[in-house]
């Protein structure tokens, strides 16, 4: 018969019974610019009690030390649980119960309370009698800290910027994602023994130094701004009946993204959304021309009947405009146009309109911060994708795909006399206030057009507003430079009856602070142009920042950023 010392058997026992736990790292915090938090982790506690380690005579009155105790948990978190335990009683002294009857069957571990307590919470807990002490002092507690919850002060907002986190510990969008080895920390571990039911109890005290918290990522949202774009856009969406949208401001002269709002907060429409962006485009067509020396604001453009074919196809326009200076095409959105002026400059030589949009901005994705925004879809020469019909397409804004934030940098870089200013939305990572990395983007020094030109285009914007297509948007108390967008939207390559509207442009026109873009996709309660749909929600935003400011004789106070030069 097989014998073997009970002493061994009971080392095996309880060596399997102790193992390490994970104490999960509390992961970083998401700002503001002004330090505002945007997205954090709320960490939760469980209190738990070993009766048998209780030493009563340590105390001058441990009943009435229980009792303080029970009264104080009572009042705390404790008449919701009572509630759901009537077996105990619902009044101050179901703790006190809980715990001497825990005492009288001699249990060895009990959770003091069943209910997760926040970090406020027991802050105030462990400075009551009984949890005060430590165990050489007659006390038995020992602290669960539950994974941290993830928790977004200001609910929806940017979210689809800020991104999601899975299981409270790993990012898996947007900002959350993209800087997730910042935010994650390194998780730590302590001994805990298992008990009878399958729980584990700490065999000693851990604190937060067991593990390493995640680092905090400061972005360059401002919170009210943000608030301004959020409200405007979902009233233009709602108003419109329109299937989604997104409105994006960014500060001229740094580049910081001050706002970036989509609704609905599920998707993020500026960034990874690649569009036919329609008549915005047409600023791209127009700077190519001025810089081409092809053309003046002031030269006449025959439209003739307001048609203009392409191989088998027919370009139009809304209205027949006849012959007019290519400011008034421009201000007009006159498809046809646009067409002429830039089939005659480019047909012998299209590359050279292609570098013009690669010298613009639209080689690659504009941001390198947030992942997942795609390349600009450009047709070029000689590609399968390129036809006789793709020049005057892509002029208005056809045949080739970028996003609203690409078409935003674009539009900035002319507000900033033509320096392109890369955008970010990312510009610290702190350790608690120590800065460990800045994003600040260095110069790049890339004018991509002649200040000359650039202040043309600025003056042909302006007229959009004065007597062109909006017209409709009325007087504000600084000048408006922008310009209109409706684009038909393509589906399994076929057109459909189905736009998109949109709106880019920058306030004050004489001198930029910020440069906003509107995007709405399908707007369907009646209006469907941009002028109609996506400008009046540019205003909207742009009065309001201004309000804001405590506007001055038509300046801002924060006329003044520094420039990246």
């Amino acid at each position: 018969m097989l014998q073997v010392s009970s002493a061994k058997w009971d080392a095996i026992d309880k060596e399997e019974r102790v193992i390490f736990k994970k104490l999960t790292a509390d992961r970083g915090n998401i700002l503001a610019e002004n330090g505002t938090v945007l997205a954090t982790s709320l960490p939760f506690y469980k209190i738990a009690l070993d009766p048998m380690l209780l030493d009563t005579a340590k105390f001058v009155s441990f009943d009435d030390s229980l009792r303080v105790l029970s009264y104080n948990m009572f009042n705390l978190i404790g008449r919701e649980e009572a509630l759901k335990d009537t077996t105990l009683g619902i009044d101050s002294m179901f703790y006190y119960r809980r715990v001497r009857e825990a005492m009288r069957k001699k249990d060895r571990h009990i959770y003091l309370s069943k209910h997760n307590l926040n970090y406020k919470e027991f802050e105030k807990a462990k400075n009551w009698p009984i949890l005060n002490r430590k165990r050489k002092d007659g006390g038995a507690m020992t602290v669960e800290k539950l994974q941290n919850k993830r928790f977004y002060p200001y609910g929806d907002m940017a979210r689809a910027t800020l991104g999601n986190v899975a299981a409270d510990t790993t990012g898996v969008r947007g900002i959350e994602f993209s800087y997730n080895r910042d935010l994650r920390g390194k998780d730590g571990y302590f001994l805990a023994q298992k008990i009878a039911g399958g729980s584990y109890v700490p065999l000693q005290d851990y604190s937060d130094s067991d593990s390493e918290d995640g680092l905090d990522v400061m972005t360059t949202l401002d919170v009210d701004i943000q608030d301004i774009a959020e409200r405007a856009l979902m009233n233009g969406v709602i108003n419109n009946n329109a299937k989604a949208g997104t409105a994006i401001v960014m500060e001229v002269a740094t580049g910081k993204i001050k706002a970036i709002a989509n609704y609905p907060e599920t998707y993020n429409y500026a960034i990874a959304n690649l569009i036919e962006p329609g008549s915005t485009f047409k600023l791209v067509s127009a700077l190519a021309a001025l810089e081409e020396h092809g053309i003046e604001p002031a030269d006449s453009v025959d439209t003739g009947d307001g048609t203009f074919k392409i191989g088998d196809k027919t370009l139009k326009d809304s209205y027949e405009h006849g012959k007019i200076p290519y400011e008034s095409v421009f201000a007009l959105s006159s498809n046809v146009g646009i067409a002429i002026v830039t089939m005659d400059i480019f047909k012998d030589k299209p590359q050279k309109f292609i570098d013009y949009i690669d010298k613009f901005g639209f080689t690659k994705p504009s941001n390198e911060q947030i992942k997942g925004e795609p390349k600009p879809n450009i047709p070029r020469p000689g590609a399968a994708n390129w036809s006789g019909a793709s020049l005057p397409s892509m002029s208005i804004g056809y045949s080739l795909q970028v996003t609203p934030l690409q078409m935003l940098s674009f539009y900035n870089a002319i507000a900033n006399n033509g320096k392109y200013v890369r955008p970010y939305m990312v510009s610290q990572i702190l350790n608690d206030s120590r800065v460990v990395q800045d994003f600040t983007p260095k110069p790049e020094n890339k004018q991509i057009a002649s200040f000359v030109n650039v202040k043309k285009v600025t003056s042909m914007m302006e007229a959009v507003m004065a007597y062109g297509t909006a017209k409709n948007v009325g007087k504000t108390a600084f000048r408006i430079a922008g310009k209109t967008g409706t684009a038909r939207k393509i589906v399994n390559g076929v057109y459909m009856q189905k736009y998109l509207a949109s709106f880019g442009g920058f306030f004050p026109a004489e001198k930029p602070v910020y440069t906003i873009y509107i995007m709405i996709d399908e707007p369907s309660a009646g209006d469907i142009y941009g002028a109609d749909v996506a400008a009046p929600i540019f205003k909207e935003i742009a009065e309001k920042i201004y309000t804001m400011e405590q506007s001055v004789l038509g300046e801002m106070k924060k006329l003044t950023p520094e420039p990246i030069v």
